[in-house]
């Protein structure tokens, strides 16, 4: 059986006056945020196209948008925002390289690897009462005419190679089976003119073919080692 007309014109009645209601909820709505329309759809279309983000931080949650495209999750990007260093703090000063270590010749028990490496500058002589230890390439380039180190026993096969030493006083090295090079790879094999080691030493033998006026003692200079015969002799 059809309703009665006016029973339906009584229900859409009642639809448009809820209808109405929405309309003045939006209306209240788009004019807190500065909207004005004139009345016309169109205008009012185009006013709403132009609103302003009302938040400040609208430019903030299109960034975070931006990253859940990326890939980020909430988590993440919490995570990134709350370990944001304090800019309201004043910047801390950033340690700066460590400073070379000085070397002390009267107190040292150990001279470094390359620990006077290029440094022209040092001439003279150099005494280390103290050092037991010399590293390698520790002397290359310096121009030390004598250097005395009376303790050293652990010397590095490299550590006077490529230097300008005259003199060089190790008593408590025992000197024997190439482990020590006192030239350079390839001419003059002994750059030395004196060294003392200690009397358990076996020189080289080819020290008499390569450098004639090379004088080796042993630890008190009480004996001197024949070039060319390769045994000790009191002096």
């Amino acid at each position: 059986m059809a309703r009665p007309k006016q029973a339906i014109i009584n229900d859409l009645m009642s639809e448009l006056d809820k209808f109405g209601g929405h309309i003045t909820q939006i209306r209240d709505a788009i004019q807190s945020k500065g909207v004005s329309s004139e009345g016309k759809l169109f205008k009012f279309a185009e006013e709403i196209n132009r609103i302003e983000p009302a938040s400040t931080y609208g430019y903030i949650l299109d960034a975070v948008k931006g990253a859940y495209s990326k890939g980020y999750s909430d988590s993440e990007i919490v995570g990134i925002i709350n370990n944001l260093a304090n800019k309201n703090q004043p910047p801390q000063p950033q340690p700066g390289p460590n400073p070379a270590p000085t070397f002390d010749a009267a107190t040292a028990t150990e001279i470094l690897p390359k620990q006077f490496y290029g440094k022209s500058e040092l001439e003279g002589e150099l005494s280390c009462p103290n050092v037991v230890k010399v590293g390698a390439e520790a002397f290359i380039g310096t121009d030390y005419n004598i250097v005395k180190l009376p303790k050293a026993t652990d010397i590095d096969k490299d550590a006077f190679r490529y230097s300008n030493i005259k003199v060089l006083y190790i008593p408590n090295f025992v000197w024997k089976d190439g482990n020590l090079d006192l030239g350079n790879s390839n001419y003059p094999k002994y750059m030395l003119n004196k060294i003392i080691v200690a009397d358990e030493s076996v020189p080289p033998s080819d020290i008499g073919i390569y450098k004639v006026d090379f004088e080796v003692y042993n630890h008190d200079e009480t004996k001197k080692w024949d070039i060319y015969s390769n045994v000790w002799k009191p002096v």
